[in-house]
């Protein structure tokens, strides 16, 4: 299916990072690290601060997830694309999908050519997560349970000594 077929497609507006005060909005730019987050802000009126859950893709092509508010990068030639699902997804179902965009198009974007809503909403996402090679939830839920028990185990040796 196409990007468009499974999200809507919604581009940032915001000023330079510069710009703004320090706040409680995470401004999301072209950052691969800290999903994005370059520091926190106190947006304009006139910025368009979105609501998660939510995939950003960096004017680069990096796709990062957020569930709370942010306001992505939206000025000059490098802006953020919006992804917010058309159905209800789960945490682990909007991982999926943004690991899949970073697998599957991360390549196809650069400084000499940035990342838009146009270029990115008929770029085809497969496999569907209901047509993934193995039962992702299972697997991270298993995958859960190893880690806590793991961290407990670690606890107790830290704690008996």
């Amino acid at each position: 299916m196409k990007v468009k077929e499974l999200f809507i497609v919604a581009v940032a507006k915001s000023k330079s990072t510069d710009d703004y005060l320090a706040g409680d909005v995470p401004f999301v730019t072209n950052a691969e690290i800290n999903n994005g987050i370059v520091r926190y802000v106190e947006p304009f009126d006139d910025d368009r601060v979105f609501e998660g859950p939510a995939i950003c893709i960096s004017g680069l092509g990096y796709a990062t997830v957020h569930y709370g508010q942010f306001l992505p990068k939206g000025n000059g030639g490098d802006s953020c694309t919006i992804l917010k699902p058309m159905e209800a997804v789960k945490k682990s179902g909007l991982l999926y999908y943004a690991a899949l965009f970073n697998t599957l198009h991360g390549w196809r974007f650069s400084f000499g050519r940035k990342t838009s809503r146009r270029r990115i909403e008929n770029l085809v996402m497969t496999p569907l997560l209901s047509e993934a090679p193995i039962n992702l939830l299972v697997e991270i839920e298993a995958n859960n349970k190893m880690m806590s028990v793991l961290l407990t185990e670690k606890e107790a040796q830290l704690r008996d000594g």
